[in-house]
């Protein structure tokens, strides 16, 4: 059965007192040129303290090195949001990264795979490094646009909002259903999700994973990067006045040893005058599936291929965000699914631009160096029908 997608799913408005307890968990790095924007970086900065989150940014460092165009991206790493702001100037590039500050600050959130929110000033003046920058950005994410110091905090204060309220409602998977939970609760042993449902169909799979006689039906739960077996314990649902369906699912986890550290998933192995781990292993067949790329000839894949995805991914129709949602829980469950990947820390896909769609994953994997779990990542194009 293909899946079926809650298309008309929304993420859910936080309480002030939600938001709020999400905003006392986030560091939000401000990355922009100095000089100009200065100012903004101010107001911002006094804008995101107000909300309760903390703010990251230059001037607030001290006692460091006095030049203000170093990229501190070590205040990158102990972020959870980048906020950049552009405008007509690049800045002046570093050496050693080839980059502006700003680029090179950029770039790492992209790795660590941080929430990205980026705002524009006067896109039709800006330089040609600073445009070739913005086109960067764009390819994995949507931009904003601002005219003034107010018009900026206005939007950047309903982004971090926004951001609250996809935090705290997850898209998830569940067997076949695709839903924009309300809240997913789990305390290692039982996991209860919530949410609001408009399909007909997505209500008719969740409602079919109620327990017979015979027990509760045995799915999979993916979400935020994980991925788990459950056992389906209760499916309540309740008729609203609007055109939704609230929904409340009770789980047991089931067995997850298959997903810990088998001995196939944390060895190397020889072939030919090449040594793999597991981890390179995960890497070539995912190769395999999202770029049409060969394996090298003769190599089997020790332990099983991931299961090929790709076959349930939307059509073109669904907007773009949406099937950014779908992708990155169809590559987590695979990859968990499979032994191949502990959890996933992001999994980027672009709208269909020259050649296909841009894809950008990481992930923690199994091959254990010197006692720490290693981060696996790939990047390249999907073909996709013309």
């Amino acid at each position: 059965m293909t899946i079926q997608i809650d298309q008309s799913g929304t993420a859910h408005r936080p309480d002030p007192a939600s938001f709020a307890s999400w905003a006392s968990d986030q560091r939000v790095f401000i990355s922009s040129t100095m000089g100009a924007l200065t100012p903004l970086r101010g107001a911002l900065a006094n804008a995101i303290a107000d909300l309760g989150a903390y703010p990251v940014w230059f001037e607030d460092f001290g006692g460091r090195d006095d030049d203000a165009e170093v990229a501190y991206l070590g205040e990158v790493a102990t972020s959870t949001i980048y906020l950049g702001i552009l405008g007509r100037e690049y800045g002046r590039i570093d050496k050693a990264q080839r980059l502006s500050a700003t680029h090179a600050e950029y770039r790492e959130a992209e790795r660590l795979g941080l929430p990205v929110s980026v705002w524009v000033q006067q896109e039709e003046d800006m330089l040609a490094d600073e445009f070739n920058f913005l086109s960067e950005v764009r390819l994995f994410h949507t931009t904003g646009s601002f005219t003034d110091e107010s018009d900026l905090v206005s939007k950047v204060s309903r982004r971090l909002e926004a951001m609250c309220a996809e935090a705290v409602s997850p898209w998830a998977k569940l067997g076949d259903a695709v839903i924009r939970a309300r809240d997913i609760t789990d305390d290692g042993r039982r996991v209860v999700l919530r949410a609001a449902v408009h399909s007909r169909d997505v209500l008719a799979i969740l409602e079919g994973l109620r327990p017979t006689n015979f027990g509760g039906r045995e799915v999979r739960l993916t979400w935020a990067g994980r991925s788990v077996p459950v056992r389906v314990t209760d499916v309540t649902t309740t008729t609203t006045a609007s055109r939704s369906t609230a929904v409340v699912i009770e789980m047991q986890r089931g067995d997850t040893s298959s997903g810990g550290s088998p001995f196939g998933m944390t060895a190397s192995f020889s072939f030919g005058t090449s040594t793999y781990t597991s981890d390179d292993l995960a890497v070539l067949d995912m190769r395999r599936l999202l770029f049409q790329e060969e394996l090298p000839s003769g190599l089997h894949i020790f332990g099983g291929s991931i299961h090929d995805f790709t076959v349930d991914l939307p059509g073109r129709a669904v907007p773009t965000a949406l099937y950014q949602a779908v992708f990155a829980l169809l590559a987590t469950e695979a990859l968990v699914e499979s032994g191949r990947a502990m959890h996933v820390e992001s999994a980027q896909i672009s709208p269909v631009g020259p050649g296909g769609r841009r894809i950008r994953l990481a992930w923690v994997g199994h091959t254990d160096r010197g006692g720490r779990r290693t981060r696996v990542s790939l990047d390249g194009v999907m073909p996709v029908d013309s």
